[in-house]
């Protein structure tokens, strides 16, 4: 790609963004705007009176409406007076913070792959701004973005590790588990990543060393098995029961696809001649098999009875096929996909089964909670040498494929789609 070409797509993603913040445009229809309301009450109410966070049955005390979520980002901002002082300068302040997300992103990918073309890992950072949850949660301050940043601190220092292998790097490592630590302490399903890095560290240093990482992750987690014993609804989900595991797996592929497609499709020559040597190898063929089955099972009995979430997929074959015709060959293919992508190694096939599994609490499944989480794992966690195929892709597919993406939730969060479907028949009830 040219450099016009580059400069041309960066300032089109940039101009959606800044679009978007001007006219206060909430892409998501409204989720993040509205959860606004709970964020800012927390921190005035944390302002006011930090020992709230010692209080049994927090969620149910008198100081209104608050996230559900583990306290970090509320305590920090809560801790200055400028930005507390007004929500708007809070908002401002956190959408310049939120544009650093991307360089830091940059940075990780550059820490890993110094030897891919820069233009490459520029364009990948850059689709960060495109993306309508990350928008969303820059514009209206949404904690998302602050556990991002935890979140790629810690794979940064562990990305660092697979370069110094076997020395003792107890430093690098204290920043691995701490901010992860921090990720959880901000969104809680952070948590799920630990038996990941401990699978990872276990390959790549030595043992005293995971010691080490298994005692600062146990420390570090006492403050927040004191918050969930207090206030186990973080925890529970509130004991909702609005899905069940199969149920919610099938929603989690199905967001996943999302991410892996256009991965996937811009250098398709190259991945289907792979997905051919896969199923003409007689184990990978019998594990494809296996998938299939399983996967066929979990259809049975779909049960998601919340109104919101669910994931794009899940909203767009209820709106045109009023049922999940649509929704289930998304996650099909995305199992497969996902077999094509994480199956290089053992610490990769756990990383994507806790994802795909850890979201069946029976609470309300958000696209957001794995947006932009996925890519970052994507070109930062999995196997290096499979990763640097990935790179050969067509930056014309890939920006092409976003636009859509945004295009896509612009309009169902001006509600064209509701509008256009109140004009036409229901697709679903042609078949």
């Amino acid at each position: 790609m040219n450099n016009k070409t580059q400069y041309l797509y960066t300032s089109i993603i940039l101009l959606t963004l800044v679009t978007s913040f001007f006219f206060k445009i909430d892409i998501t229809n409204g989720g993040s705007s509205r959860d606004l309301f709970y964020h800012w009450n927390y921190i005035i109410a944390l302002k006011n009176d930090l020992e709230i966070l010692f209080q049994k049955n927090l969620f149910f005390i008198d100081i209104g409406a608050i996230p559900k979520h583990f306290p970090l980002h509320h305590v920090m901002v809560s801790r200055f007076n400028f930005l507390t002082n007004d929500v708007n300068n809070y908002l401002n302040f956190y959408f310049i913070f939120s544009l650093l997300l991307p360089i830091l992103f940059y940075f990780c990918i550059d820490n890993r792959f110094p030897e891919i073309e820069k233009s490459k890992k520029i364009f990948i950072s850059s689709i960060i701004y495109f993306l309508p949850h990350y928008q969303a949660s820059s514009i209206w301050g949404n904690s998302h973005i602050t556990s991002l940043f935890f979140f790629l601190g810690s794979i940064y220092f562990l990305n660092n590790l697979e370069k110094v292998k076997g020395k003792n790097i107890n430093l690098d490592i204290f920043f691995v588990a701490f901010f992860m630590a921090c990720a959880a302490y901000t969104r809680q399903y952070y948590a799920i990543f630990f038996p990941y890095l401990f699978l990872s560290l276990f390959r790549i240093t030595k043992i005293k060393n995971v010691i080490f990482f298994c005692f600062v992750s146990l420390f570090l987690s006492i403050p927040g098995l004191f918050i969930a014993y207090t206030n186990p609804e973080l925890i529970t989900g509130f004991d909702a029961k609005l899905t069940d595991f199969k149920s919610s797996t099938l929603i989690v592929l199905s967001i996943i696809f999302v991410y892996l497609t256009p991965f996937f499709i811009s250098n398709f020559k190259f991945n289907l001649s792979e997905t051919n040597k896969i199923l003409k190898n007689k184990n990978s063929l019998l594990i494809v098999i296996i998938l299939s089955i399983i996967f066929f099972y979990f259809t049975l009995d779909f049960n998601y009875k919340s109104y919101v979430g669910g994931g794009m997929y899940f909203k767009i074959s209820k709106m045109l096929l009023e049922g999940h015709l649509l929704f289930f060959i998304a996650s099909f293919f995305s199992l497969l996909i996902c077999f094509y992508y994480f199956k290089e190694r053992l610490e990769d096939i756990i990383l994507i089964t806790i994802i795909t599994s850890s979201f069946s609490y029976g609470w309300m499944i958000f696209h957001k909670y794995f947006e932009p989480m996925l890519i970052f794992c994507i070109f930062l966690l999995i196997k290096k040498d499979f990763i640097k195929k990935i790179f050969n892709f067509n930056h014309h597919i890939i920006f092409i494929y976003f636009l859509m993406y945004w295009t896509v939730y612009f309009l169902y969060s001006k509600q064209f789609i509701k509008k256009i479907n109140l004009l036409l028949p229901p697709i679903g009830s042609i078949f």
